[in-house]
C-alpha cells in the first residue's frame, strides 16, 4: 500500500533538474546533497538532470543525466546557457524545474514565461549570507538576485529551520510557499568494525593506544581551511599538555593556489591524508569526528555524515541546527565558540564513548522520507 502511495505522488510529473558544477562521483556534503537526492527522486518520477561537462556518465542513475553545461561560472551569464536550459524543458516536456542553488535564475524565469514550467529553487544555504560572512564585497548584489528569484519561485526548498525562518522575514516569502526539505542520508547499520581500524592503525602507523580522530571537507574553502589552521594551533597544543593519546587524520581536496599554504603545518600526530578514495573506512574506523568550523552558515553536512556512520561529533554550538540536536542530543559534544579548552575537552569524552544514533535521526533525514515530503507538497499544488 505505501508503495503504491509513492508511486500514486510523483504520477504524471517530468522534472528536470539543473546542477551547474560537478556532484559525480559525490564525495563531499554539497556533492551527496544533490547525487542522493536526485537518485532517490528519480525513482519515483521521470526526471532529467541537465548539468555541467565534468560530470562523468554513471552506472545504476535511476535518472537521466544530460552533462552538457559549461564547466565554469560565466555561464550563468551566457545566452546559450539559458536556451540550452529552456530547450531541454520543451523537449523533456517537464512539468517541474528544480534549480540547485539560485545561480541559473535568469535562465529559468526566461524559461517559464516560455514554457510553463513549475519553478523550485533548491537552497542548500543562504547563498548571500554566505558570502557575506566570507567578507565578500559583492554580497548586496547576490542578495538582491538571490530575493528575486525566490520570490519568482512557486516552491522554494530550505535545509535548516534557521534558514527557512530567515528567508520568510528577509526575503519576505510566503510560508506556504516555502519547505523544508533536510540534507539526506542512507541509512548505515550500527557496528563496531574492528577491522577499519586495524587498517588505519597498519596504514598510517597509529598505536592501538591512541585515539583516531577525523575531520573531513573540502579543504580549499576558506571555513574549512581555517579549521585544518586551528587543529594545529588550538587542539594540538591542548592535547599534548594534557598527555591525551591521539592521530588526527584530515582528508579533503585541496586543489586551489591560494590554500596550498596548509602543506606547511607539520606535526607527527597530525596525518593530512589528502583526497582519500573511500572515505567510510575512515568514518568506520574513527573514534570521534572533530568539526572545529567556526562560520560558513547554513547546513553542516560533515556533521550529518559523521552521525550517520554513529561517529560522535565535536562542534561549537552555533555550528548545529536546532533539528539535528533534538534528534541526537547524546552524540552531539558542543562547545562555545572560541573555547577551544572546551573544544578539546569534549574531544575526549567523545571519543571514549560509542553509541548507536538513534532510529529517528535515520527517519528525520532519509533520502526516501525527504523525498516523499516533496512529491506530497508538488501534488497539493
Amino acid at each position: 500500500m505505501e508503495k503504491q502511495k509513492e508511486d500514486r505522488a510523483g504520477q504524471g510529473m517530468k522534472i528536470v533538474s539543473i546542477v551547474w558544477y560537478k556532484v559525480l562521483p559525490p564525495v563531499f556534503g554539497g556533492q551527496k546533497g544533490i547525487a542522493g537526492f536526485n537518485q532517490q527522486l528519480g525513482k519515483l518520477v521521470s526526471l532529467t538532470c541537465l548539468c555541467s561537462k565534468d560530470n562523468p556518465p554513471a552506472n545504476e542513475l535511476s535518472y537521466r543525466l544530460l552533462p552538457e553545461l559549461p564547466t565554469h561560472k560565466w555561464q550563468f551569464l551566457q545566452p546559450s546557457c539559458w536556451n540550452k536550459i529552456r530547450e531541454t524543458i520543451s523537449l523533456e516536456k517537464a512539468t517541474h524545474l528544480i534549480l540547485e542553488h539560485p545561480y541559473h535564475g535568469i535562465a529559468a524565469i526566461r524559461s517559464r514565461h516560455s514554457t510553463g514550467v513549475k519553478l523550485i529553487v533548491h537552497s542548500h544555504n543562504i547563498e548571500s549570507r554566505r558570502f557575506r560572512e566570507l567578507g565578500k564585497w559583492w554580497w548586496p548584489v547576490l542578495y538582491q538576485y538571490e530575493k528575486r528569484i525566490h520570490r519568482k519561485a512557486d516552491l522554494s526548498l530550505f535545509k535548516t529551520e534557521a534558514d527557512f525562518r530567515w528567508a520568510l522575514q528577509h526575503f519576505k516569502l510566503a510560508e506556504n510557499k516555502c519547505l523544508l526539505l533536510p540534507y539526506g542520508i542512507d541509512p548505515q547499520p550500527f557496528e563496531n568494525i574492528v577491522n577499519a581500524r586495524v587498517q588505519l592503525q597498519q596504514l598510517y602507523k597509529i598505536s592501538p593506544d591512541e585515539k583516531i580522530l577525523l575531520f573531513a571537507g573540502t579543504l580549499d574553502y576558506e571555513p574549512n581551511a581555517e579549521a585544518v589552521e586551528v587543529i594545529y594551533k588550538e587542539v594540538v597544543p591542548r592535547f599534548n599538555a594534557k598527555t591525551f593519546p591521539f592521530r588526527i587524520l584530515i582528508c579533503g581536496r585541496n586543489r586551489k593556489k591560494a590554500f596550498q599554504y596548509l602543506r606547511a603545518y607539520q606535526d607527527s600526530r597530525v596525518i593530512m591524508a589528502g583526497e582519500v578514495e573511500d572515505l567510510n573506512l575512515y568514518y568506520e574506523g574513527a573514534d570521534a569526528f572533530i568539526n572545529p568550523v567556526q562560520r560558513g552558515g547554513g547546513m553542516q553536512t560533515k556533521n550529518i555524515d559523521a552521525l550517520a556512520q554513529h561517529l560522535n561529533v565535536v562542534c561549537f554550538e552555533d555550528m548545529v541546527d536546532k533539528q539535528t540536536r533534538a534528534l541526537a542530543p547524546d552524540k552531539l559534544f558542543t562547545a562555545a565558540p572560541g573555547d577551544w579548552e572546551g573544544f578539546t575537552n569534549q574531544i575526549i569524552r567523545a571519543s571514549r564513548q560509542s553509541a548507536e544514533t538513534p532510529a529517528v535521526f535515520f527517519d528525520f533525514y532519509s533520502w526516501q522520507n525527504i523525498v516523499k515530503k516533496l512529491l506530497t507538497r508538488l501534488q497539493e499544488d
